[in-house]
């Protein structure tokens, strides 16, 4: 018996390959330079993203378009349809990724209890979106996250990445472009005090 992570993970791991599937039997020209930088970044780091047509960073599911997926191809061809109006989205737990948020609600200094671990913070790839700074991490094989929630720590969820733009403000009157601090910073693992047990082949 499989449990229900397992599962949900095969699903969407079908679909994406349905979504690559189809792009095959389109006639869409495969340009390498047609998406931003940005993009290219994370999905060189193995990042799964997925458009979302809608400014706010809290913006219900519908807005989302496809399944999150890795493949150029098809995130070349979302970029074609929809260009600067679409925001993407980074789906944590599909590319084996957790982001740690420091920002005036989430200040999770107590996760960098051991000598040198706050350096790693700073040296992993990292971006800033308006009053707060997200650092992405690896979950490295063979281990996974512990069980339990941690303010500011995002692991089985999505969140907007660079070059997303979001609107600010009591009447959305700002919009802000999210960036990385450095497009250069390695994908670091994440820290061993969130990570559990290691996991034991069947």
């Amino acid at each position: 018996m499989i449990d229900i992570d397992t599962f949900l993970a095969s699903v969407s791991e079908t679909r994406r390959r349905a979504q690559s599937a189809t792009l095959a039997h389109t006639t869409l020209p495969i340009n390498r330079c047609s998406i931003p930088p940005a993009l290219d970044l994370i999905l060189k780091r193995g990042g799964l993203i997925q458009p979302q047509l809608a400014r706010s960073s809290y913006a219900q599911r519908t807005a989302r378009v496809g399944v999150p997926c890795g493949d150029r191809r098809v995130v070349e061809q979302w970029h074609s349809s929809f260009g600067d109006d679409a925001n993407y989205l980074l789906d944590l737990e599909a590319s084996n990724m957790i982001a740690i948020e420091f920002s005036p609600y989430a200040s999770p200094y107590w996760l960098f209890r051991r000598q040198g671990d706050y350096k790693t913070f700073e040296r992993t790839l990292r971006f800033n979106a308006y009053k707060r700074i997200f650092a992405l991490f690896t979950v490295p094989q063979g281990h996974r996250m512990g069980r339990g929630w941690y303010q500011g720590l995002h692991w089985r969820t999505s969140i907007l990445i660079p070059p997303s733009r979001a609107l600010w403000g009591s009447n959305d009157e700002f919009e802000f472009e999210f960036n990385y601090a450095n497009p250069d910073a390695p994908l670091l693992p994440a820290p061993g005090t969130l990570l559990g047990s290691p996991v034991r082949p069947y």
